[in-house]
């Protein structure tokens, strides 16, 4: 028969107890979690792409990355989300050095637009929204994350190409699309279907991005939407091509860089081969393009 201390009863809890106690920080986590954003937990992830004759220089090598939790909008940032930031603050709309681009007039974005993400905005407009709603822009390796999940896939859904799961170059065209060289892609998007496609569909005959959340069926791991086409997507890190290389294992935060910023998730402009979740863009800090948006990120302590 075992004996056991008298005083050692104090400090055994029942089993639900215990369970309850444990699980509280959890939940009570969860439920502050904003509806808009979505909680990605600390792990490990592939993050980059191996030599497998579609991924470019800059993605290799690939790597495992650990990142602490942190949150992330669901969606894109979108013109009806944008606007309260303007009017609150005075920040200048949104803006193209073509007028036929430009879909925000007079505080407002284009009739019908308003779901859209928001684009022709640059990396100092979206770092500036970011903060304003209390946020702040993902890093690089957050914004991969969040978009292929742990398992290294090569596209948000999975491995296999599928035009339909995202608004892309091939998904207007109804095949898959590639451009070999910037011939080709002026081929296709100033003289070829894709010129007439936008004309004929796009916002003021020239811009085609849809609704935010439009391809549910392309959604990553995590339930976030657009990882892949609509807009291109701004995030916190500097470009350089090669800083793979060398870049921490844990938690990175982007090379010293000093001219480009990197841009993620290509757009309803990019051909099959830049919507991989690995693919590397990047554009002038103060860029303001047609194709690229952006999403915020949140710490979680």
């Amino acid at each position: 028969m075992t004996v056991r201390h008298p005083l050692l009863s104090l400090f055994v809890l029942p089993l639900p107890f215990m369970l309850m106690v444990v699980n509280c920080p959890l939940l009570a986590f969860e439920s502050d979690v904003p509806e808009e954003m979505v909680f990605i937990p600390a792990s490990e992830f592939l993050m980059g792409s191996p030599d497998d004759g579609a991924s470019f220089d800059d993605e290799r090598p690939q790597r495992r990355v650990y990142l602490p939790s942190f949150l992330i909008d669901r969606h894109e940032v979108t013109n009806a989300r944008y606007k309260p930031f303007l009017d609150a603050t005075g920040h200048p709309e949104p803006s193209h050095q073509k007028l036929e681009f430009r879909l925000w007039f007079h505080g407002r974005p284009f009739p019908g637009s308003e779901q859209h993400p928001v684009v022709n905005v640059s990396w100092w407009d979206a770092v500036a929204y970011c903060q304003w709603s209390g946020k702040r822009l993902p890093t690089e390796a957050e914004w991969e994350k969040a978009a292929r999940g742990t398992d290294g896939r090569r596209y948000p859904w999975g491995n296999n190409w599928e035009f339909t799961k995202m608004n892309s170059a091939s998904y207007w065209a109804g095949r898959t699309i590639e451009f070999a060289d910037g011939v080709e892609w002026t081929a296709f998007w100033v003289s070829g279907d894709g010129a007439r496609i936008s004309h004929e569909r796009g916002i003021r005959g020239e811009v085609l991005t849809l609704p935010v959340g439009s391809f549910p069926e392309g959604a990553s791991p995590y339930g976030l939407f657009d990882m892949a086409g609509n807009a291109s997507e701004w995030v916190q890190d500097w470009y350089e091509p090669y800083s793979y290389l060398n870049a921490p294992l844990s938690d990175p935060q982007g090379p010293n860089g000093q001219l480009l910023k990197v841009v993620r998730g290509g757009s309803w402009l990019k051909p099959a081969r830049n919507l991989r979740a690995s693919d590397r863009d990047y554009g002038f800090p103060a860029d303001r393009a047609s194709g690229i948006g952006f999403r915020c990120a949140k710490d979680v302590y």
